[in-house]
C-alpha cells in the first residue's frame, strides 16, 4: 500500500455497490442487521434489531427495529437508485406497522424522492420520522480493508440539532437532568478509553438518561448504567428480539458461569429477567460520587478493563451464538408456517 510523507494512505470509493453486496435480500439486508450500530450512530439512535423480511400485506419490510422506548423504526434498502416502487412500499409499512421512524437506504437518492422525504417531515406530525440515507463503500488504496459509509441526505426539520442538544439518542428530547449530564460525561470518558485500545467499537453518541449502549450485535448490547440503587453496572444486554433466543443465549452461558467468570477475572451478577424478553450479564461497583475527581477516577480505573475483559471474553460467541439460535428459530417458524419469515396467509374468498 503506498503511504505519503505522514504514512497517510488515500481513501478511494468502491465504484458499485453491487461489487460488495450481490444481492438486496440474500446479501445486503443480512449484513445491516448484522451491523445495525453502524447506520444507528450515523442516524443518531440506539437501536435494537426485532425482525427481518416481515409481512406487511402483500410486501416485506426489510428489517424491523426498535428503540429505547419502544418506538417501532422500519429500514428498507435497495442496492440501486432509489424509485417509486420503494417509495410507496415505506408508506405502507409505516402505516401498517405506527412506526415511529422511517429509514430508507440506498446508493443515491434522486432529487425527488429526497425533496418528497423533506415534505413529509414537514407536514407530517412529530409521531414520524423520515430519513434518507445514502451507502457506499470505501478502501484505502488498491487492496486495503473496505468499509461501509453512510450519509444521511434527508431528516427532519430540527434533527440534527435536536441530536447534538439532547446529546443523542435522537430528536431533542433536551439536556435531561443534571445528574444525567454528569454521569453521561463519565460514560463517554470511559468509552473513550475503551474505543483508544479496541478501535473496532465505535463511540456511541452520548444520551440523556442514566445509561449509554455501545458495540450492539445481533445479540443485543453492551452499556454502562448507573442502577437505581447507585451502584455502577457494567453490562451485556441479550436482546436479539426474540424472547426463545434470548433465554437460550443466556442459558448456554450461565451453564458455564464460573469459566466466564475466571476468563472475565471479576465476579458476574446473571439476571434472566424471567418476567422480560431480554436477559443481562453484568458487574457492578458502587458508583459514589460522579463528580469528585478522586471517586471518578477510582471507577473509570475499575470500569475500562471491566468492560475490556467482559468484551473481550463474550462479544464474538455472542454475535455468532445469537446468529445460529436466530436462524434455527426461522427455520422452526417457517416449519410451522408462523412468524415474520413465513409466508402471509392468503385471504379467503
Amino acid at each position: 500500500m503506498e503511504l505519503d510523507s505522514k504514512g497517510l494512505g488515500r481513501l478511494r470509493r468502491v465504484a458499485n455497490a453491487r461489487d460488495v453486496w450481490t444481492s438486496e435480500s440474500g446479501d445486503f439486508t443480512p449484513w445491516l442487521a448484522e451491523n445495525l450500530d453502524v447506520l444507528a450512530d450515523e442516524l443518531g439512535m440506539s437501536l435494537t434489531l426485532i425482525a427481518t423480511e416481515v409481512p406487511v400485506g402483500e410486501f416485506r419490510l426489510d428489517i424491523q427495529a426498535q428503540t429505547p422506548d419502544g418506538g417501532v423504526v422500519i429500514v428498507e434498502n435497495q442496492l440501486e437508485r432509489t424509485d417509486h416502487g420503494h417509495l410507496g412500499q415505506l408508506l405502507a409499512y409505516a402505516s401498517g406497522l405506527e412506526a415511529s421512524a422511517v429509514v430508507w437506504v440506498a446508493p443515491r437518492f434522486r432529487d425527488d424522492h429526497r425533496r418528497t422525504l423533506d415534505w413529509l417531515n414537514e407536514r407530517t406530525d412529530t409521531g414520524v420520522d423520515f430519513f434518507g440515507v445514502e451507502v457506499s463503500v470505501v478502501q484505502i488504496g488498491e487492496a486495503g480493508p473496505r468499509a461501509p459509509v453512510f450519509e444521511v441526505v434527508a431528516r427532519p426539520n430540527g434533527w440534527q440539532k435536536g441530536v447534538k442538544e439532547a446529546g443523542g439518542g435522537g430528536g431533542g428530547t433536551g439536556q435531561g437532568s443534571g445528574i444525567n449530564v454528569v454521569r453521561q460525561d463519565f460514560f463517554v470518558e470511559v468509552l473513550t478509553d475503551v474505543v483508544a485500545q479496541r478501535p473496532g467499537i465505535r463511540l456511541p453518541t452520548r444520551g440523556t438518561l442514566n445509561w449509554l449502549a455501545f458495540a450492539a450485535g445481533p445479540w443485543g448490547n453492551w452499556a454502562l448504567v448507573v442502577a437505581n440503587d447507585g451502584r455502577l453496572r457494567i453490562e451485556a444486554y441479550l436482546d436479539s428480539g426474540n424472547g426463545d433466543v434470548n433465554k437460550a443465549l443466556f442459558d448456554e452461558l450461565h451453564a458455564d458461569a464460573a469459566a466466564w467468570e475466571t476468563k472475565v477475572g471479576y465476579p458476574l451478577s446473571w439476571e434472566r429477567l424471567d418476567d422480560k424478553r431480554a436477559s443481562r450479564i453484568a458487574a457492578y461497583r458502587p458508583a459514589g460520587d460522579l463528580a469528585d475527581d478522586d471517586a471518578r477516577a477510582a471507577l473509570k480505573a475499575w470500569a475500562v478493563p471491566t468492560v475490556l475483559a467482559m468484551y473481550d471474553a463474550m462479544n464474538e460467541l455472542l454475535r455468532s451464538r445469537a446468529r445460529e439460535l436466530r436462524e434455527a428459530a426461522k427455520m422452526q417458524e417457517q416449519a410451522a408456517g408462523t412468524g415474520p419469515t413465513a409466508a402471509p396467509p392468503t385471504e379467503q374468498a
